[in-house]
């Protein structure tokens, strides 16, 4: 058990944790600023909700290909080894 393969910290994992962090503090902004005057940049929080939607949604897309890409590599793998399993026992 000494050997367990330790958590590593991915790429898209650190994005999504500055995604999330931004946002935050950008909704803390947004409201202290509603607080104070009484509106907020109404096209400023479409566009960075619309940014950071895009971002997920991109880094959604290629975590669903990745994961099919390798289903696929697996299941050409097990087919390999299938056909010699049956090659090995035919003689």
């Amino acid at each position: 058990m000494e050997e367990e393969e330790k958590k590593k910290i991915r790429t898209m994992d650190v994005i999504l944790i500055v995604i999330a962090v931004f946002l935050l503090v950008f909704i803390v902004l947004m409201l202290w600023m509603y607080y104070k005057t009484g509106g907020i940049p109404d096209t400023l929080c479409n566009c960075v909700f619309a940014v950071c939607g895009g971002e997920c949604g991109v880094m959604g897309w290629i975590k669903t290909t990745k994961d099919k890409q390798q289903d696929r590599l697996y299941e050409l793998e097990d087919r390999a080894a299938e056909k010699k399993e049956d090659n090995e026992d035919d003689t």
